[in-house]
């Protein structure tokens, strides 16, 4: 099977709002178990007029790296529309992400929509249960991976599917299929480490412990308290 690895560098976290400045893709054998292209670029926005002291602390790339080595126009998202006609999925660590500023770059330059079909190292891999993190970096610490840059676009999609390959690709893609579900901790304040201790976050706005899950682990997942399970409202394919 052939995949496409792929990560964006952004000026912020609203697509359609914010900008992609920099691409990572990199097509993945996962029969071989290796990269066999590697697509890195820098890519400066129409407009820009730089950086927020955040995102240069974030990801390194500073203003006039940009503008030295920036690309600019719709040639970027070309190539990678090129690329990803040639896989048989395009796999992003919080794929939702990555593929609602790809929809963006696309519209912006009038090109065709992607109609790939997406995997998420987020939540369609079978992590087992003692991992609760989901952050890139520590993914990558537990599989003895090893990123030397991390937030530059395509040293995170190395890192991404050097973990990905620990994992039966047929096992993720069959992950994929089923809903991404939300799940609430129905716990009284005193009970609330239960909910912490299986990985529950606490939302301050609606007063709740929430976690994701994927719907195939909710029936053999025992939770110490009631649940309420919501399916999220999402769709990669």
């Amino acid at each position: 099977m052939k995949i496409l690895g792929l990560d964006f560098e952004t000026t912020g976290l609203k697509a359609g709002q914010d900008r992609v400045i920099e691409v990572g893709a990199v097509i993945w054998d996962t029969e071989t178990k290796k990269p066999l292209t590697i697509y890195s670029e820098l890519v400066k926005p129409e407009g820009f007029i730089g950086l927020s002291a955040e995102i240069h602390s974030i990801t390194g790339i500073d203003d006039q790296t940009l503008y030295d080595y920036g690309i600019e126009g719709s040639a970027p998202f070309e190539k990678l529309l090129q690329l990803i006609s040639g896989v048989d999925y395009v796999v992003a660590h919080n794929a939702s992400f990555d593929k609602s500023f790809l929809d963006a770059e696309l519209a912006f330059f009038n090109l065709p929509k992607c109609e790939a079909k997406w995997l998420d190292t987020l939540t369609d891999v079978p992590y087992r249960s003692s991992i609760q993190t989901r952050k890139l970096d520590y993914l990558a610490a537990e599989h003895k991976v090893l990123n030397p840059f991390s937030h530059r676009a395509v040293f995170d999609v190395l890192t991404m599917l050097n973990v990905l390959d620990k994992y039966d690709i047929e096992s993720v893609v069959q992950r994929s299929k089923s809903p991404n579900v939300e799940v609430t901790a129905l716990v009284s304040f005193e009970e609330k480490d239960k909910a912490k201790n299986l990985g529950f976050r606490w939302d301050g706005k609606t007063k709740r412990w929430f976690k994701d899950f994927k719907a195939c682990d909710i029936e053999t997942t025992e939770f110490p308290f009631k649940v309420d399970v919501q399916e999220k409202q999402m769709s990669l394919n």
